[in-house]
């Protein structure tokens, strides 16, 4: 049952909106890394990814993985949010294209 006098609550944080032209323009000390390991830290004002490469996978008798970290990430909460659900998107019509993309046992 909806209460009478109810102040509209509005927000400092301007919603998205839709169909809006994007221009990209790369920056002139833009750059492109590969990563193939992450690791993720969070803290109430942001999220912070430090991007990887494993160098050494580690052996049987030496079970350490050596990681060369090539530098690090920091988001906010708010688009780490958003990048999660564009990611499982991409992934969800990446594995309808081409099939299930199979994840190692940990």
């Amino acid at each position: 049952m909806a209460r009478k006098n109810q102040k509209k609550v509005t927000s400092a944080v301007p919603e998205p909106v839709a169909n809006v032209k994007r221009e990209n323009i790369k920056a002139a000390d833009f750059f492109s890394i590969y990563a193939n390991d992450v690791q993720v830290q969070t803290s109430p004002w942001d999220m912070r990814l430090v991007l990887g490469e494993i160098a050494s996978p580690g052996t049987a008798d030496e079970p350490v993985i050596s990681i060369k970290q090539l530098g690090e990430l920091r988001i906010s909460p708010q688009l780490a949010k958003q990048l999660t659900v564009i990611m499982l998107e991409q992934l969800t019509a990446y594995e309808a294209r081409f099939g299930n993309i199979p994840v190692p046992k940990r």
